[in-house]
């Protein structure tokens, strides 16, 4: 074996002129070291590895090792030396190195933003004490529609129960008028039973909490502070316990304050205050749906045998708080709810439902974006790696295994994952926030936090390992593959290329594009349906207004003779042509009652109900089929009358004219006997999606209690030029102030979020695709190019044209953009059927989205391949001969 080493040894020292230089001989220190340690890793003792190393390597000093043997450190400075030789190899190499953390930051930034807002929404508990055993309870109504409990669900439900050793219900989120320091400002208010901070196990950061004495009486005379509004507000004062906040112009002593960690059960926003809630007698009658409650489960007790012990004591609960004169119809609907019981570990969250869907698409759409960044690596890293064949051979000549190389390769990976990674955490955490901002439209602060958490960074640490597998393996043992004799003999324009794998990358990265490409077209396109499509009204010209009371502004308010007077005041504004209101945002929001003829054999249909005032029809641009419109003598002293949609119209009397028939509306006492005194044609005022909605419409001056309706008001001039006078008339008035102004199109805006969200994300990361997979074609054709430099050469000295060899190296690039395209489409076909639910007036399969994708796919990948092509056309005949 001494003569092999010695051959060896030669053999180098020939193929570098007689001498070493500096990169050589830190290779050859390296390789010394790693030799030796294989013969330890064989079995050979400490000092019969020393004997073998310098038997054929000559004398070199090695660390001492007995320690290291007996505590396993081997392994580690084996690694810790792979790592120093793959960071000073990419140092020498910025180039590569700088695109290739750049393309991992951006594809694990990617997946790991999406899983923050994930993370937030859905997988985040809530921080009390053990959340896994708290449970929600709701109702299910005949509809399929999610509703909450009533005061006497709630009693019955506390007295019959055995399964939950605290029970509370509490009503989140209500705006209301506020002042601290005197200060007054629109903020929300929870209002909890007495068992609600002892049953979630929530200490006090000041304080105390209450407690059901606390709620004993009606009306709450003390308060819990939110910790965020104790700092905005009070300034964190030290001192708060035992002074006031004014709650409705009503003082309430503030008795505590909350951890800084909890802000209620919602997980979107938090509360400013909590106030205990006892129940009236009037509260006990009462019908409405308001409570959520929720449980805390007894050691011992499951979620399963929870929810069968529950709906063996559901139906007496149902009987107990059946509602006085319910009869027929009515009352087999009310019977008919079914209790629901869920986890509450999680909390509350109003983005979740509603994005839930859209970051799923998202989701898989990064999963997309993150396998183009590792095939378009595993492209260079594959055109690097045949560059450095000659290198391989070396070490492989001098004795080093296959397995040997490949880790060095995959140490290279692992640095370059692990400083994409390290970036891609900051790209998340501003991502993340970029996003939160855009999906969020609430009148307060988004109180959610997705700021990456522990959980977010064992994911992108996750993601980097195997992403450094992915791009890194396949590329590392095919490079390893080559013959070292081989491989010594190439010159360094002849080391070999990337081959039939480097072409299937590309071809991989353009399909791979393409499916996004015409992801991000569908939902452009959808958008623009939204926008355009005919809702019934006219869109343009449309101010909206919600109006809020002040503290104790409805008073003694009669609600229809205000609001016309307030009406006509703004009206009277320049620029003003038509002044109404709504109880409806026109978008998104949505309720659903059960309708019916009061006599006919029609079944109950379910249809949007609104409050409507005078005027709005012509104020909107509605059209009036048949009947009449309201009128403010539509108070609570006449008959009860109604307007309905074409669409219900039809449905409940098919066979004549809807007006003068009677209807019943949902379960309120004053609905169950109302007179259809017009028809008006379908418009899609909640639901732009929805193309025939069916819709009934109740008058504003016969509605029982206040409403906080919305102004809508149609201007000749840009609307929010008006915003400004309109606000001065209305606080003029003194009895209400505008929480929110904005524009028709605006308000839309808000109701395509989902849409936006993805258009505007999957643009982005179908933008960011395209480039990668441009980046990728354009690496291997530059490589072939220069790898073909002589054959170049060969072929302009025998003749041939720079058109010609132009026309080589472009078609080249075209057989791998076709073949890609040819991949992607049907990928593509089946991937936009699975978010078929969200696209809007076009089909899965829409041609314009299908073209329009493959020409730009076409054109930027033909850019790509013509600017290696044109160089290589551009080619002296004779300096490429001479340097072969």
């Amino acid at each position: 074996m001494q003569w092999l080493s010695q051959i060896r040894r030669r053999l180098a020292i020939l193929l570098h002129g007689g001498s070493f230089d500096r990169d050589l001989e830190e290779e050859m220190q390296s390789h010394l070291e790693m030799q030796a340690d294989e013969h330890r890793e064989a079995g050979m003792a400490a000092e019969e590895a020393r004997y073998a190393a310098r038997r054929q390597f000559g004398n070199v000093t090695l660390l001492k090792e007995d320690s290291r043997k007996v505590w396993g450190w081997g392994a580690v400075e084996r690694f810790a030396k792979d790592v120093k030789f793959a960071a000073r190899t990419l140092r020498r190499n910025p180039g590569f190195a700088a695109v290739a953390i750049l393309s991992l930051a951006l594809g694990i930034g990617a997946n790991s933003a999406i899983f923050s807002l994930i993370n937030a929404l859905v997988l985040r508990t809530l921080p009390v004490d053990e959340p896994g055993r708290l449970v929600r309870l709701s109702t299910l109504n005949p509809n399929g529609q999610e509703e909450l409990l009533s005061v006497v669900m709630f009693e019955e439900l506390q007295r019959r129960q055995q399964v939950f050793s605290g029970l509370f219900g509490w009503r989140a989120n209500a705006m209301a008028n506020l002042e601290a320091n005197g200060v007054a400002y629109a903020g929300l208010r929870d209002d909890a039973t007495g068992g609600y901070f002892a049953t979630l196990g929530v200490k006090p950061l000041l304080g105390r909490l209450f407690t059901p004495e606390d709620a004993a009486a009606p009306p709450a005379t003390v308060a819990v502070l939110d910790y965020r509004c104790w700092q905005r507000r009070f300034n964190g004062d030290p001192a708060i316990v035992g002074k006031f906040i004014r709650l409705e112009g009503k003082p309430l002593t503030i008795i505590g304050v909350t951890p800084e960690s909890f802000g209620g059960l919602v997980a979107d926003v938090a509360c400013d205050v909590t106030l205990p809630v006892g129940f009236s007698d009037a509260m006990r009658r009462s019908e409405a749906l308001w409570m959520n409650v929720v449980g805390r489960l007894k050691d011992g007790v499951s979620l399963e045998q929870a929810r069968a012990h529950l709906e063996v004591v559901w139906p007496a609960v149902q009987a107990a708080a059946l509602p006085e004169g319910r009869q027929g119809s009515a009352r087999q609907e009310f019977l008919a709810r079914r209790l629901v019981v869920d986890s509450a570990a999680t909390g509350i969250s109003y983005l979740r439902q509603q994005f839930m869907r859209p970051l799923a698409v998202l989701m898989g759409v990064v999963g997309l974006i993150l396998l183009i960044a590792c095939v378009n690596l595993a492209s260079l890293t594959l055109a690097r790696a045949a560059g450095r064949q000659r290198e391989m051979a070396v070490r492989a000549a001098l004795g080093a295994t296959r397995w040997r190389l490949v880790r060095q390769q995959l140490a290279e990976s692992l640095l370059l994952a692990a400083a994409g990674a390290a970036l891609a955490f900051l790209l998340a955490e501003w991502g993340t926030r970029f996003i939160a901002r855009l999906i969020w439209t609430g009148y307060v602060p988004l109180n959610m936090n997705p700021a990456p958490d522990a959980r977010v960074l064992a994911f992108t640490a996750g993601i980097a390992i195997v992403t450094a597998v992915l791009f890194g393996i396949a590329p590392a043992w095919r490079a390893t593959r080559a013959d070292p004799g081989t491989a010594l003999q190439r010159s360094a324009r002849m080391s070999g290329g990337t081959g039939r794998f480097g072409k299937a990358l590309v071809v991989v990265q353009v399909a791979l594009s393409l499916v996004l490409l015409i992801g991000a077209a569908l939902f452009l396109r959808t958008i623009h349906n939204l926008r355009t499509v005919d809702v019934g009204f006219r869109r343009d010209g449309i101010l909206l207004v919600n109006l809020f009371p002040r503290a104790g502004g409805h008073e003694g308010l009669n609600q229809p003779v205000y609001y016309h007077e307030l009406g006509d005041k703004v009206a009277a504004l320049p620029g003003v042509q038509s002044v109404s209101y709504s109880s409806m945002a026109l978008v998104p929001y949505e309720l659903k009652e059960s309708v019916e003829p009061k006599s006919g054999t029609a079944a109950p249909v379910n249809a949007m109900v609104a409050v409507l005032a005078p005027r709005f029809l012509e104020t909107l641009g509605m059209r009036l089929r048949a009947g009449r419109d309201f009128t403010w003598r539509d108070d609570a002293k006449a008959p009860r009358v109604a307007l309905v949609s074409e669409s219900l119209a039809r449905r409940l009397f098919p066979s004549g004219d809807a007006v003068g028939q009677r209807l019943r509306i949902g379960m309120a006492r004053e609905h169950q006997d109302v007179e259809i005194v017009g028809v008006v044609n379908s418009a899609s005022l909640w639901i732009v999606r929805s193309r025939e909605p069916m819709a009934v419409y109740t008058p504003l001056g016969q509605v029982r209690g206040g409403i906080h309706p919305q102004m809508v008001i149609r201007t000749a001039v840009e609307p929010a030029s008006v915003a400004a006078p309109v606000r001065r008339t209305i606080e003029a008035m003194g009895r209400e102030y505008p929480l929110r102004i904005q524009t028709l199109r605006e308000r839309e805006d808000g109701a395509f979020i989902e849409e936006r969200l993805i258009s505007t994300l999957l643009s982005f990361f179908s933008g960011l695709a395209l480039l990668l997979a441009c980046v990728g074609l354009y690496g291997l054709m530059s490589y072939s190019v220069n790898s073909r430099t002589g054959e170049m050469g060969i072929r302009m000295a025998l003749g041939a044209e720079p058109g010609t060899v132009l026309h080589l190296i472009i078609r080249e690039a075209l057989t791998l953009v076709l073949a890609g395209i040819l991949i992607g489409l049907p990928v593509a076909l089946a991937a936009s059927r699975l978010v078929s639910r969200l696209l809007f007036g076009l089909s899965p399969t829409d041609p314009l989205s299908m073209v329009a994708s493959v020409t730009v796919l076409t054109a930027v990948a033909l850019l790509a391949g013509y600017l290696p092509a044109r160089r290589a056309a551009r080619i002296d005949p004779m300096e490429a001969l001479r340097c072969e």
